[in-house]
């Protein structure tokens, strides 16, 4: 299972609480998945391993541990190396280690094709195989259009577009081999967004399209689940039906 665990402020409470929940009385201290945080537990992913490619938002958390407690084991990977996504991650990390499911965190720069490779050769050498990946990759911008630089609208889209396509690339080709899996891509809507911004999430549906062409008759489906930026729960509860739905 992940590494030490490392507490942030405020979450040894709430980690004290997910563990006395996942313990049933009689069970000597084993844990079990439960339902809980508002997100409604059913179908797959039990029994299945998920990756997670993600910032470490409330969002990522509450798709995280729905998945966690629906029974699936989970790889989590950031989209860049900065301090405050290793911590986000990190503490989504605890959680996964109170609800007892097998999981670790790879801090990395999602944007470069050989650690979304390597990225996806660990979640299947540590969780034995990967059913879905949520491609969480977001970079907000909302820059007036006659002042966007080209290198804002190439690091966008970077992040927003190339990295998500990068994942999916990696993840898809073992995929391909297992004969089976999902890809998930989750955009947020948000209002202002500026031009790069746009293009990527429109891009997305395209590389969805492309994949399950691509794909499709080796059992690989691809999809583009919109949430709202202000409900983590309903964001995590749509990711789950979407995975369920392509299973």
């Amino acid at each position: 299972m992940g590494g030490a665990l490392l507490l942030w402020p405020g979450e040894a409470t709430r980690l004290a609480e997910r563990v006395r929940g996942a313990r049933a009385p009689g069970s000597h201290g084993a844990r079990h998945p439960r339902p809980g945080g508002g997100v409604p537990v059913s179908g797959p992913p039990a029994g299945r391993a998920v990756a997670l490619i993600g910032t470490g938002s409330e969002l990522d958390r509450a798709i995280a541990v729905a998945c966690a407690e629906a029974g699936a084991d989970i790889a989590l990977g950031t989209v860049d190396r900065s301090q405050e996504q290793d911590f986000g991650m990190n503490s989504i990390a605890n959680e996964l280690w109170a609800i007892g499911r097998e999981h670790f965190v790879r801090v990395m720069d999602a944007t470069e094709a050989t650690e979304a490779a390597s990225f996806a050769d660990e979640a299947w050498d540590r969780l034995g195989r990967c059913d879905a990946l949520v491609a969480s990759h977001e970079l907000f911008a909302a820059v007036e259009l006659d002042e966007l630089s080209p290198d804002e609208w190439e690091r966008s889209l970077r992040v927003n577009l190339t990295g998500p396509f990068l994942a999916g690339q990696a993840f898809g080709r073992l995929m391909e081999r297992q004969g089976s899996g999902t890809i998930v891509f989750v955009t947020v809507e948000r209002p202002g967004g500026d031009a790069a911004w746009t293009a990527a999430k429109a891009g997305l549906d395209g590389l969805a399209d492309h994949i399950g062409r691509a794909w499709g008759e080796a059992g690989v489906s691809a999809c583009v689940v919109r949430v709202a930026a202000d409900d983590p729960p309903a964001g995590a509860r749509a990711v789950l039906a979407a995975i369920t739905s392509h299973d």
